[in-house]
């Protein structure tokens, strides 16, 4: 077995392990192996985000909306405010920003299609084997999860999206809808739709549940959404996208040396699936703690990580009622409030507030039930 020597090994070539890759390189001199499994990197989702708190990605998005709006009832709420965008890039044009930074630094190698067999940590140093070689590091950072969260009977965010396109230029490009909350009983769905120009968009179906559906009920809400809305206009479905997202905290199982990131290391708000700003803010942490050689620690918010586990319990609990709490929600703050709360940066005073605007008595009651 031919032997190779790194200072820092990362896996997975998404994006956390892009983030941190590029994090680690630019601001040290450390020596970074990024290993993926697959062979090439290609466009399979779109990655959302507001443009605060600004991160490298904001100009190179693919879209941007100064407009965007949740309709609840049948009945339209706008959430605009100045100087707040809601951002998309595809997920190759992500890889590929990265990967152009990244392949002109010394320090960095990337192998793609690499099947791992086993990994060890003993006396400070980490041992990788593939099928032909052995990696060796001082510390690795490893995006898999462990466990299969379908089967975890938690809450769970699932959805299922198509991207269509239309015959004529019939959509207004200009506005997406966060959510359109969908009447049912005992699950909590919505549409959301992202206006790419004025003939395609994407319509995606979204549940909070504990378990996920069959691809032809997906496929159902989709064509009933379509049917209200574009009746008689035609189209063409291009693309499919698909994902499942813990609501609930994923218990680390991290070695010694051997660390997780992204949705294996929690880095994904559970309240609301959102992920790409915490690449960057603990991406950063985890460097500044390299830098000063001590061991990577991320400095995570337990008041906001205990919100975040209530809500995502009120509504495990209480999914025909969760239409009211996004009412609240929606109506009775600011989008800049609304914004730092998705992305974790809000201050007391702001977080006392979206908390005083939502049901209080029910919220309480799923304090005691968190595990």
């Amino acid at each position: 077995m031919i032997k190779r020597n790194f200072d820092i090994i990362i896996v997975g070539a998404g994006v956390s392990g892009l983030i941190l890759a590029d994090e680690i390189t630019k601001r040290t001199n450390k020596k970074v192996l990024l290993l993926e499994k697959e062979k090439k990197l290609k466009f399979e989702k779109n990655l959302c985000f507001w443009n605060h708190p600004y991160n490298i990605l904001n100009k190179s998005a693919d879209n941007k909306w100064k407009k965007v709006c949740v309709i609840i009832k049948g009945e339209k709420h706008s959430l605009n405010f100045s100087g707040i965008e809601y951002l998309r890039i595809k997920s190759k044009n992500l890889y590929n920003f990265f990967l152009s930074r990244l392949k002109k630094r010394k320090n960095f190698k990337i192998i793609m299609g690499v099947k791992i067999k086993s990994l060890k940590s003993n006396n400070n140093i980490v041992e990788l084997n593939t099928e032909n070689k052995i990696y060796n590091s001082q510390l690795l950072f490893d995006s898999r999860i462990d466990n299969d969260v379908e089967k975890s009977h938690r809450l769970l965010q699932h959805f299922y999206g198509v991207e269509i396109t239309f015959k004529e230029n019939i959509i207004n490009k200009d506005e997406v809808i966060l959510m359109d909350i969908q009447n049912k009983k005992n699950n909590f769905n919505f549409i959301y739709v992202l206006p790419f120009s004025q003939n395609k968009i994407l319509v995606e179906t979204t549940y909070f549940s504990k378990r996920t559906l069959s691809r032809s009920k997906y496929k159902q809400d989709i064509e009933m959404y379509m049917s209200r809305n574009y009746f008689g206009k035609q189209y063409k479905i291009r693309f499919c996208e698909s994902g499942v997202i813990p609501m609930f905290k994923i218990i680390e199982k991290n070695m010694e040396n051997c660390i997780k990131i992204g949705t294996a290391g929690n880095w994904v708000k559970q309240s609301t699936g959102y992920s790409l700003q915490n690449s960057f803010i603990y991406s950063k942490q985890i460097v500044d703690c390299i830098i000063k050689e001590k061991y990577p620690k991320i400095r995570k918010n337990n008041f906001l990580n205990f919100l975040d586990n209530t809500f995502c319990k009120f509504i495990e609990n209480n999914p025909e009622t969760a239409l009211q709490f996004f009412e609240r929600f929606f109506k009775r703050n600011s989008l800049p409030i609304i914004v730092k709360f998705l992305t974790n940066t809000a201050n007391l005073f702001e977080t006392l507030k979206i908390i005083i605007s939502l049901p209080k008595i029910s919220l309480i009651k799923s304090v005691f039930e968190i595990r």
